[in-house]
């Protein structure tokens, strides 16, 4: 137990430190610009990272530092719960322990603890609904659904997919003869209803905004996937070896199915809630993976309780792939560490050009030249790009927190900056446009349907060390005549 808690807390200091050495990604910075217009919910994703953006930049201010601080704590309290529902589930310090230091040997779990995005919470909420379940099989005190519907509602606020636990939960309730007496009192669908009003918020909002945000995530992400391409699972396969590290995956993926199996066989429950909480995870988004583009992250909440199947694998089973994996353990976990050292090494420093994909450098000398010709163009000029990204990069990165818009200005979507952006009250002001399109001809007929004269500047080339890491280009643009397109500027 000691040793956890050294474990534990040297993580978090760690973090605490490495936390302010990077700047805000474009990511976090479009986070940091919801939490700049704090509302119910937004259009891509429920408001918890807002919030909690909010509250602690309210605290200390805009600096990396507390942009992420909610992050950290987030991280090392789903640790924390891991190491607790593993020994609910089996009593076990060590194995708690076990389940802590594969976690800390992933990329995932680190990279949580760094970036803020939706997941973190989500995490740190889906253990907990883990946690409840577990004091549930082992104490039977109905006060333990009360508490997973709340962290149900949190999850949710946090991040759509947290609804995926439901079915999990539904079939480790119904496959067993001992659960399944719950569904016939009214204590899970109180929680359920508890849930839903933690989640209120979010729905509230899409009432109010014609139900655009789960219009996004449901109907319009299936639209996307009319065509089969079998590539999109192998690169999900990649990116996973890539997050958990090829020893861990495996180990995790084993364990997971071990799970199943051993509760197949002994009718042992504690089995049957590891393997059906991530089951839904997993079916979906392999199933998704032949169709669309599955990004990395998705998969995140089917490790929690597959990393506590896996250690318990490795301890209690037996036969050759589980002595293999056992003597692979040191090296296993070894190569994972590097990873994760390299992976916190290289973007403190620019030793890569990575080009159009480069998320790291550039954004304090794009967004100088942006507000610089802004500047030069005279009052009422405004900021914006065709990626939300650069616009909330750009709004982050400039003294007073300039606001910048996004492709609604053009006709195009913007995400949530279709919500804070009404180009009509823009009609007749000059624009600095940023792109990293390098297609100038394209792009310039395109802002040539929305403004009367457009002028490209010389590129804006982000050099370090003699290399080009990547390369920006900017627009002047004058009389802007509104986001639909029209002829009157010809």
């Amino acid at each position: 137990m000691r040793a956890f808690w050294w474990l534990l807390s040297a993580f978090f200091l760690v973090r605490l430190v490495y936390i302010n050495l990077l700047t805000v990604l474009p990511q976090e910075a479009y986070y940091w610009n919801y939490a700049k217009h704090l509302a119910l919910s937004y259009f891509d994703h429920p408001p918890m990272a807002a919030w909690t953006i909010a509250l602690f930049t309210a605290i200390g201010g805009d600096a990396p530092f507390f942009v992420r601080l909610g992050t950290v704590i987030c991280a090392t309290a789903t640790l924390l719960v891991l190491f607790t529902t593993t020994r609910v589930l089996f009593g076990s310090d060590r194995l708690g322990l076990a389940v802590v230091v594969m976690s800390m040997c992933t990329l995932f779990i680190p990279l949580s603890a760094t970036v803020f995005t939706p997941d973190p919470p989500l995490l740190l909420f889906w253990s907990l609904i883990l946690l409840a379940m577990a004091k549930l099989l082992r104490t039977g005190h109905a006060k333990w659904w009360y508490v997973a519907g709340a962290a149900l509602g949190l999850a949710m606020l946090s991040k759509y997919s947290a609804v995926l636990i439901l079915p999990g939960i539904l079939a480790w309730l119904v496959l067993s003869d001992e659960r399944r007496r719950w569904l016939f009192s009214p204590h899970p669908y109180l929680a359920v209803m508890v849930g839903l009003a933690v989640f209120s918020p979010v729905i509230i909002w899409n009432a109010q905004h014609e139900w655009a945000s789960f219009a996004f995530q449901s109907s319009r992400r299936f639209d996307a996937m009319n065509a089969f391409r079998p590539r999109y699972f192998f690169l999900l396969l990649a990116s996973q070896a890539g997050l958990l590290t090829p020893y861990i995956l495996l180990a995790t993926l084993m364990g997971w199915g071990w799970a199943g199996i051993h509760w197949w066989r002994t009718r042992d429950d504690r089995f049957a809630l590891l393997f059906w909480l991530a089951f839904p995870v997993y079916a979906l988004f392999t199933a998704t993976s032949f169709r669309y583009m599955v990004k990395m992250n998705w998969m995140l909440p089917a490790y929690v309780s597959s990393l506590i199947a896996a250690a318990a694998w490795l301890t209690f089973s037996t036969g050759r792939v589980v002595a293999l994996f056992r003597k692979l353990v040191k090296p296993g976990l070894a190569l994972g560490l590097l990873l994760v050292l390299a992976a916190h090494i290289f973007p403190l420093a620019p030793f890569v050009p990575l080009g159009r994909h480069d998320t790291l450098n550039g954004w304090p000398e794009l967004t100088r030249k942006a507000l610089a010709m802004k500047a030069e163009m005279g009052q009422g000029a405004f900021v914006f790009s065709d990626d939300y990204k650069i616009s909330s990069e750009i709004a982050y990165n400039s003294q007073n927190h300039e606001a910048a818009c996004s492709e609604e200005i053009l006709g195009g979507h913007g995400l949530q900056y279709r919500f804070w952006t009404h180009p009509d009250t823009l009609v007749g002001r000059d624009a600095v446009f940023v792109t990293i399109n390098r297609n100038r001809e394209a792009i310039t007929a395109r802002l040539k349907s929305h403004f009367v004269d457009v002028r490209p500047e010389p590129p804006l080339e982000i050099v370090y060390g003699g290399k080009t890491f990547r390369t920006f280009y900017l627009y002047r643009c004058n009389r802007y005549h509104g986001a639909g397109e029209s002829s009157a500027a010809n």
